[in-house]
């Protein structure tokens, strides 16, 4: 099901029972900041792929509550809970608070907003109706982007929309993949994923199905997203999706978009990780990597991190797979 043999952080494998010492040393890790990052991003993913409970709700909202933990870890965290899909008051909660902060960075409001449509609670529903004319784009966008997976995901469940089976992406998607949008050409994809007019979740919905078809075209597609979008909330889906794809015919885009110091930061750092799951690991990339560890964006620098310590690994284990 995929291109090569690889590794990525997106996948979420099955949850699993986890002994309890060993939860709270992950916990206790992920919130040690005299720890490398990289084992604490390490650590988030384990908990990821672990069954929701108090142990694992309590280091993850303590680390999306403090702002000392940086805005690329706590959005990640965001990232989880919703992949988790824990539908625990405290967490739904939480996300709501950030998303409603206007103070907060973007992208940690961004991936609150886009957990809430993973989760899917009605509680959840209102913030992001008051945010769809967010003066931030990104998280208008993504506000808009949730509510509606809300929607399609409650029709799926009625029985009126069948969820189209396309995907073995082990993920929630912020969007949910039509049998109409699915059974499109190649060129009707590219046509819909690149239109300026119309709505993000029509963009998106191609860029998924185009995904979950994967090969060389999803690529070239993913690559000319990349290279002529105007959002940056799309720009950064699609460097995610060729994370997913792990084909290392989408390195020389991510590079391009990783050197790029006018892109904006949201999309840097994910083709920075990106390159962690698809780029050989060659002399020339892995010393790319380490040349922005030192950016002066910290979220860019911390995910060029990211990725050496995933490129730097491959060969011992599947990344976060194992519990760190």
């Amino acid at each position: 099901s995929k291109q090569r043999s690889g590794h990525t952080m997106a996948a979420v494998v099955p949850q699993r029972d986890c002994d309890e010492e060993r939860l709270r040393a992950l916990g206790k890790r992920l919130l040690d900041q005299e720890c490398a990052f990289a084992k604490r991003y390490r650590c988030l993913f384990a908990l990821m792929n672990v069954k929701p409970s108090e142990l694992t709700r309590q280091p993850l909202l303590a680390c999306l509550q403090d702002q000392k933990h940086g805005a690329l870890l706590r959005h990640e965290v965001a990232y989880v809970l919703g992949q988790m899909q824990d539908e625990a008051e405290e967490v739904v909660g939480e996300l709501i608070r950030v998303v409603g902060d206007e103070t907060d960075d973007v992208m940690v409001r961004h991936e609150a907003a886009e957990a809430l449509g993973a989760i899917g609670s009605d509680t959840g529903v209102s913030v992001l109706r008051q945010h769809l004319k967010d003066e931030t784009r990104e998280v208008a966008e993504t506000c808009e982007l949730a509510l509606r997976r809300i929607e399609d995901a409650a029709a799926s469940r009625d029985g009126d929309v069948p969820e189209h089976e396309g995907s073995q992406f082990n993920t929630v998607d912020p969007t949910l993949v039509s049998e109409g949008v699915s059974g499109k050409t190649r060129e009707e994809l590219e046509r819909l994923a690149l239109d300026e007019t119309a709505s993000m979740h029509d963009r998106y919905e191609a860029i998924f199905a185009a995904r979950n078809r994967g090969g060389e075209e999803a690529v070239s597609l993913m690559s000319k997203c990349l290279e002529t979008a105007k959002s940056a909330l799309l720009k950064h889906e699609v460097a995610f999706v060729l994370g997913q794809l792990q084909n290392a015919q989408a390195t020389e885009v991510l590079v391009r978009v990783l050197k790029d110091p006018a892109e904006h930061p949201m999309v840097r750092h994910e083709a920075a990780e990106a390159l962690g799951s698809v780029a050989e690991s060659d002399d020339q990339v892995m010393g790319l990597l380490r040349e922005y560890c030192k950016d002066e964006v910290q979220c860019v620098g911390q995910s060029c991190v990211v990725a050496l310590d995933m490129l730097e690994t491959k060969e011992n284990f599947e990344y976060c797979e194992a519990l760190a």
